[in-house]
C-alpha cells in the first residue's frame, strides 16, 4: 500500500462534513492508498500571515492536494489561497466533487472527479507517477 500525503481543501465554514467523511473512509478502508492527512484545518482570516504560513508548510509537506467541491467553495477564500499556493509549489492537485453537491468547480484546481473510490484512487495514482 502507498503511503500518500493528502492536503484536504475545504469550505471551512460549511463542509467541515465531507472532510470528516474523507477520512472516515480512508480509515474504513475504503481507498488502495495509505492516506495521511496534511490538511490545514483551521479557517482563513483576512490577511492572517500565521495561516498563510501554515498553509505554505502543510502543502509542502503534501504529496497532492485534493478540493472537495461543496455548495459555494469556489467561492471560499481560503480555499482560493491554497489552489494558489498549489500552483505555486508544484503539487498535483485535483478536485472531487460528492454525489450531492450542485456547487461550482474551483478555477485553477485541476480535473474534477466524482467522489467514488475507484476513481480517487485511479486518479492518485496517475498523480504519483507524474
Amino acid at each position: 500500500m502507498t503511503k500518500v500525503k493528502v492536503f484536504l481543501s475545504f469550505e471551512f465554514e460549511r463542509d467541515q462534513g465531507h472532510y470528516r467523511r474523507f477520512f472516515a473512509e480512508v480509515a474504513h478502508g475504503d481507498s488502495c492508498h495509505d492516506i495521511e492527512d496534511y490538511s490545514l484545518n483551521e479557517p482563513y482570516k483576512l490577511h492572517d500571515n500565521k495561516w498563510l504560513k501554515k498553509a505554505h508548510e502543510q502543502i509542502s509537506r503534501s504529496d497532492i492536494v485534493i478540493v472537495v467541491i461543496g455548495e459555494d467553495t469556489h467561492n471560499a477564500p481560503g480555499v482560493k489561497k491554497e489552489v494558489t499556493i498549489t500552483n505555486q509549489k508544484p503539487r498535483p492537485i485535483f478536485q472531487i466533487r460528492p454525489k450531492d453537491s450542485t456547487g461550482g468547480a474551483v478555477s485553477g484546481a485541476g480535473d474534477e472527479i466524482p467522489w467514488k473510490w475507484k476513481k480517487i484512487d485511479a486518479k492518485i495514482s496517475k498523480c504519483l507517477k507524474k
